[in-house]
Formats: structure tokens, C-alpha cells, sequence
């Protein structure tokens, strides 16, 4: 054990210094908005959530950021949480005008006109917040059309847009991409939406790397198919009650806190799997676990007030689309990994399987590690 510990540490240093700096070559190819509209008086407020490192490429809020940087759709390196306020401070009026002219509201096709006192600010979830108010002279139904993040400011391959209404009595949640980039309010059907927001879990898990990191790390850890049922049932279950809890706003936890330690979890699993295989404490941590990762996927919903049958569906059939792409990748990584085992039937073909999964373990660790460091406030 002392051998393979020091092996285990000298390669998670290893992995941890390389995959540091490969963090600033990543590729970000989608993000999420999320725009939060209230009826008041003659107008309409709007709150707009937006991704800050995207933002950040488009406008240049970051002296660290180069043309080439924002051409090449390459991601720069975790800014600090105060340096992310500064540049926010001084580019306000950028960011304002920015999300204004590509946040357009209408009655009756004229034109709301946005206000200049927009409110910038990062919200704890590490997003920049953007508060508008728009003056809507005609009466009607209101229409919503989102051109933030379009695939020809180059920086963005697709963009989901949430469109969360509470207007003229009528309460839902809409979602637009680069398909539909506008809809009207109350014109849309239950059954129309259901897919869409499907499609929006399903996206949320699969490009979400730290959530995949995490289940194959469990699955590294399952030596057989009840412990994959456990945990995944565990998993499924604790996310699950978060994601409704946080999703309508009676839990509500600041991204700074759920964010890094979701990626501790990752390393966390990572590390348990070589140092304690048979540990009896998996599932109340998996548990646990479940939990922190339920308020990460609520992050990209969240439904404002009570409940009704719409934003109940739209809850559903989110966590539906989490659902399936979890149990795609269970299906395909498990039995690969059950085949591997039982293919290995010399002493050589088991040191190299014992050997390999090592490696993968470690690299999983080493990424959870990565990104803890990243998104913790105090290390940044």
C-alpha cells in the first residue's frame, strides 16, 4: 500500500500540473442565458444571467484576453472573483448596451425601448447579472427574441436561452436556441416544450464534464451491477430533490460554495475508489454527493413562486433529459468495463486492466483537483 500510494500521489501531481495550464486550450462550444421577465406597471423588468467567460471574449473585459484568444474560441484561465467585479465596473455600460440591443421585447411588433439604468453586477452563481427595465408603449401580447451569444460573434457554437415570464397573469418558462430565437408569451403549448426542456437536461449533463467525471468515477469504483443500482439510484434520488428544491427557490445555496465542491466530489470518489475499495460508506457519501450536484443542475432552471402544471413540467422533463443521457452513459461505460475484467484473464492482461484503471482514476482525480482549485474564491 505505502508503494502504490506514492505512485498514486507522484502521478495526481503529475496529472494536476498538466492539466492546469490545458484548462486556458479548452474549447467551450455551448453556454446557457437565462432571462427572468416581470410585468411592472407600463413595461417590463428583465434580469438576464449570462455566462462571464463568454462574455468576457465577446466584450474583452479581461486585460488577459487576447483577439487571438477571442477568434480562436480558446477559454482563458480562471479569473479571480474580485478581478471579474473590477472589469465588470469599469465595462458596465458595455455590458448593458450589449445585452439591451440583443434582448428585444415587443407589443403588437412596436418595439419596447430598454431604459439606460441597467444594473451590472456577478451574481453568486459567478454569472453576470444584468437588470433592464423596458418601456412597452403598446398593449398585446408580448414577444421575446434573444439574439445574446449569436454563433457569428465567434465566440459560441450554440447558445440555450431560458426564458422564465411572469406577464399580464400568465406564468411559464420558454426556451430559445438558435432554431427559435423569439416567441411569444402564451403562445407556446405544454406538449411543445416538454421536448425542448428534455433536450435542455440532456445537454446540461452531457457538456457538463465535472457531472460525467463524477459518474464514471463511481463506475470505476462498481465492481458489480447491484453496486452500480445503488449508487446510481442513490445519485438519481439526492439530485433529484435538490434540483426541485433549488429549481422553485426554497433551498438556495451561492454558486461559489456548490460549484467547488461538486468538483471536490470528483476527486473525492476518485480517491475513495483506490484507497478504500470496499468501503461500506460509499452510498451516504454518494448521497451526499447527489445533493451538491442537484444544486448544480439547478443553476440553469429555476421557477420564481408556486408551483403550477407547466413549470412542474418543465422541472420533469428537465430532469427526465439528466435521466437519460445518465443511463447512456452507465449502459455504455459499465458493461465496457465488466468485459475488460473478465477479458483479462492472464496475470499480465490483469496488471495492465488493474494498471490502466489506476491511470484513470488518477486522471479523474487530478481534474476534480484542477478545477477545485479553480472555482474556489479563496484560492483564486
Amino acid at each position: 500500500m505505502p508503494v502504490r500510494l506514492l505512485a498514486f500521489l507522484a502521478a495526481l501531481v503529475a496529472v494536476f500540473l498538466v492539466a492546469a495550464p490545458a484548462q486556458a486550450q479548452a474549447h467551450v462550444r455551448t453556454t446557457s442565458v437565462a432571462v427572468d421577465l416581470r410585468s411592472q406597471s407600463d413595461g417590463v423588468t428583465a434580469v438576464v444571467d449570462v455566462e462571464y467567460d463568454v462574455l468576457a471574449r465577446l466584450l474583452s473585459l479581461d486585460g488577459a484576453l487576447s483577439p487571438d484568444a477571442v477568434s480562436g474560441h480558446d477559454v482563458a484561465a480562471e479569473v479571480p472573483t474580485e478581478v471579474r467585479r473590477g472589469a465588470l465596473d469599469v465595462h458596465a455600460s458595455d455590458v448593458s448596451a450589449y445585452v439591451g440591443e440583443r434582448l428585444r421585447l415587443s407589443r403588437s411588433s412596436i418595439g419596447c425601448t430598454a431604459e439606460d439604468d441597467a444594473r451590472v453586477e456577478l451574481a453568486d452563481s459567478g454569472a453576470v447579472r444584468v437588470a433592464l427595465a423596458y418601456d412597452c408603449p403598446a398593449s398585446g401580447a408580448l414577444t421575446v427574441r434573444s439574439d445574446i451569444f449569436r454563433v457569428s460573434d465567434g465566440v459560441i457554437d450554440d447558445t440555450t436561452t431560458m426564458v422564465a415570464y411572469d406577464i399580464g397573469g400568465r406564468r411559464g418558462a420558454m426556451l430559445l436556441d438558435s432554431a427559435r430565437t423569439s416567441v411569444t408569451v402564451g403562445r407556446t403549448d405544454l406538449l411543445s416544450e416538454i421536448p425542448r426542456f428534455v433536450r435542455f437536461g440532456a445537454e446540461h449533463l452531457l457538456f457538463g464534464l465535472d457531472h460525467v467525471l463524477f459518474l464514471l468515477a463511481l463506475l470505476l469504483g462498481a465492481k458489480r451491477l447491484r453496486d452500480v443500482v445503488e449508487v446510481a439510484t442513490a445519485f438519481t434520488v439526492a439530485h433529484s430533490v435538490t434540483l426541485v428544491l433549488a429549481a422553485v427557490g426554497w433551498v438556495s445555496v451561492p454558486g461559489w460554495i456548490v460549484e467547488p465542491l461538486i468538483a471536490l466530489s470528483i476527486a473525492f470518489v476518485a480517491v475513495d475508489n483506490l484507497l478504500s475499495p470496499r468501503s461500506s460508506h460509499r452510498l451516504p457519501v454518494v448521497f451526499g454527493f447527489g445533493l451538491l450536484h442537484g444544486l448544480g443542475f439547478a443553476g440553469a432552471i429555476s421557477v420564481d413562486g408556486p408551483l403550477s402544471v407547466s413549470t412542474l413540467a418543465d422541472l420533469v422533463s428537465f430532469n427526465v433529459g439528466i435521466e437519460l443521457v445518465q443511463l447512456t452513459i452507465i449502459g455504455l461505460a459499465f458493461p465496457g468495463l465488466l468485459f475488460l475484467r473478465r477479458a483479462a484473464t492472464t496475470p499480465v492482461a490483469a496488471r495492465v486492466l488493474t494498471l490502466g484503471t489506476v491511470a484513470a482514476t488518477v486522471a479523474v482525480a487530478g481534474a476534480g483537483l484542477v478545477w477545485f482549485v479553480e472555482r474556489s474564491p479563496i484560492l483564486t
